[in-house]
């Protein structure tokens, strides 16, 4: 089964008031539906699903499109996910073999199953053996509550080496299951296998829909063996990347949604006792510094995220090494300093909510944190060689950012141009000179980057109707109406004819859907379309088209297919006009030119040409 069978199976079995109904509470209005908008503080609907069509769009905030769209976008997932999310929920099978054996190392049902499984007993035996006691006084102590071990799934794996896999051997799942879990090791040396998190306190990692993919194990404290690490978490597996997961984040979604913030700590109980203690919007990287890919998964839901560090030297040694990144990102970062080399558990815990939420009120912008740790201790003033360094790795991390005429608004113009009179002020320069230093360092920092691939759509990007020429934004509301006149038009009307970038990928969209000759719908078409903007894009054009009531749709794009080729001669006859004023054709080429203007005249008159005799 090819991707594109794939996909117009689970869309024909996915209908979107139904998947959106799981989502949101949905009122019926005529022939569509209505929901408050998780995007946005909305207090009156504006988010509309259109069952006839197969499509949702909220109206303040300029987004729509299919269920796919809307489940990416939900649930923080890629296209690929979504497929497969939908797939799972039709029993709809994507491979061509059909279902992977119940059992199979390859099946992520099964491996699914395993963790969940795995999960279930460590919460058991932290709760119930004796020989957890010391694991209960470890929760205690750090001040997690017992309503939190429950909510966090929390749990214990006994100091054994076989543990888990002799609790395996009354169960469905192998070894080699459980070893594609990350649950169990193989020795190296005998090749027995061995429980990965032995003697630790389990913390469960769950995905945004709450499967469990992972675990992270804490040592207890007292532990005597001296090569034990204080901290391990699942290796990558079929279900668990550190890289494209936060902990809690299927926890603190909701609340990150309605603040459009998120709080970003380093510790599994830094997230419980925050949430513990009322903030619900925090979430944790996983034994790794917070990348690209975590970026890109926070701001489907937030606005602004917080970076919250240990409070040690080495915590904002890392808050550091990390800016460059969100610069690059053009992320709204907040860097937050806690006092005392505090970790947040300790923080919230000693100091309370109050003095917490004081401290992210201090937060300052990357940049800001940036400029105070450069120039810490430097007199920009009398040391000009610090001051001229720390002046240029302020100006190259700003380069880092993507160019201004690439999509930035004019929000980031009017940071980037704030942040430049602060720097002037700070070092005593004149502002355009330090414009001129840093449009030479961008220059030399893409000159390499303008040549590798583009990962990912501009994720900010929202292309509108507004946005578009009156006639290619009439000219395609007729395709959206009835996506079958798409070969009629492109027989006349070529994809560079359409005025802007949205209207030429669009018009493509709808070539590309309807060249073998079949029959296409408009849910087909835009169920093709994996770019958010574009299907937005979209659904906006078809809910305009169907507020024009378009009743004969191939008449009407004929008249337009008119106005294009009559557009196209007026931009040919200004071009010939400007030739002969321009002198730049001369002699029997003149004179042709000058006949085929006359005859063109005459025939758009109605003047018949006279003939010999």
């Amino acid at each position: 089964m090819t991707l594109d069978d794939s996909r117009e199976q689970v869309r024909q079995a996915s209908d979107i008031s139904d998947v959106l109904g799981g989502y949101l509470p949905l009122t019926r209005q005529g022939r569509i539906y209505l929901a408050l908008c998780p995007w946005h503080n909305d207090s009156r609907p504006s988010l509309q699903v259109n069952p006839d069509r197969q499509s949702w769009r909220c109206w303040v905030c300029g987004i729509g499109g299919d269920v796919f769209s809307f489940v990416m976008r939900r649930e923080g997932i890629d296209f690929r996910e979504a497929l497969e999310l939908l797939a799972e929920r039709a029993n709809i099978s994507l491979t061509k073999a059909g279902p992977t054996q119940p059992g199979s190392p390859n099946d992520k049902k099964t491996l699914f199953s395993a963790t969940a499984w795995a999960e279930r007993l460590f919460m058991k035996y932290l709760a119930n053996a004796p020989e957890a006691d010391a694991a209960r006084r470890y929760c205690h102590d750090r001040g997690i509550s017992q309503d939190s071990v429950n909510r966090f799934h929390v749990g214990y794996a006994p100091d054994q080496w076989q543990w888990l896999v002799d609790q395996a051997r009354s169960t469905e799942f192998s070894t080699a299951v459980l070893e594609k879990t990350g649950l169990i090791g193989l020795s190296s040396n005998s090749g027995k296998p061995y429980d990965r998190f032995k003697g630790r306190v389990i913390f469960p990692i769950h995905d945004v829909q709450g499967r469990t993919i992972g675990f992270g194990g804490r040592i207890l404290p007292g532990n005597q063996d001296p090569r034990a690490a204080k901290y391990v978490n699942s290796p990558e597996t079929k279900l668990f990347s550190k890289s494209d997961n936060l902990y809690a984040l299927d926890l603190a979604r909701d609340a990150i949604v309605e603040s459009r913030a998120a709080i970003v700590v380093e510790g599994y109980t830094d997230v419980i006792a925050l949430q513990q203690a009322g903030i619900r919007n925090v979430v944790a990287v996983l034994g790794t510094a917070l990348g690209q890919r975590h970026i890109h998964l926070l701001r489907r839901y937030a606005d602004r995220i917080y970076l919250l560090l240990d409070g040690d030297e080495a915590g904002q040694r890392r808050t550091n090494d990390i800016l460059e990144l969100f610069v690059s990102e053009q992320a709204d970062l907040r860097i937050v300093t806690l006092p005392d080399q505090l970790d947040p558990c300790d923080f919230v815990q000693q100091r309370g909510v109050d003095a917490f939420n004081g401290a992210l009120e201090l937060a300052v912008d990357a940049l800001e944190h940036k400029l105070r740790i450069t120039t810490a201790g430097v007199d920009v003033r009398r040391d000009l060689h610090k001051a001229n360094e720390a002046l240029e790795s302020l100006l190259s991390t700003m380069a880092r950012a993507p160019r201004l005429q690439d999509g930035a608004g004019s929000e980031v113009r009017l940071r980037e141009h704030q942040f430049l009179s602060r720097l002037a002020r700070k070092f005593e320069v004149d502002e355009p000179e330090l414009r001129k230093r840093l449009s030479a360092l961008r220059r030399a920092t893409h000159a390499v980057s303008d040549h590798s691939p583009i990962d990912h759509e501009e994720e900010n990007l929202k292309l509108r109707t507004g946005d578009l020429n009156p006639y290619d934004r009439n000219f395609l509301e007729v395709l959206a109406v009835q996506p079958d006149l798409t070969m009629l038009a492109a027989d006349e009307i070529g994809v560079d004819d359409m005025s802007s970038e949205g209207a030429r990928r669009l018009y493509q969209t709808f070539i590309d859907a309807c060249q073998d000759g079949a029959s296409v719908e408009f849910n087909q078409v835009l169920t093709g379309i994996e770019s958010e903007s574009l299907k937005g894009l979209l659904v906006e054009l078809d809910e305009q088209a169907a507020a024009k009531n378009i009743t004969d749709p191939e008449t009407l794009l004929k008249s337009f297919i008119a106005d294009y080729q009559r557009r196209f001669e007026e931009r040919e006859h200004r071009n010939k006009v400007a030739a002969l004023d321009d002198k730049t054709i001369e002699g029997q080429d003149e004179m042709d030119l000058l006949q085929q203007m006359i005859e063109r005249q005459r025939s758009r008159q109605g003047i018949v040409s006279p003939t010999d005799g």
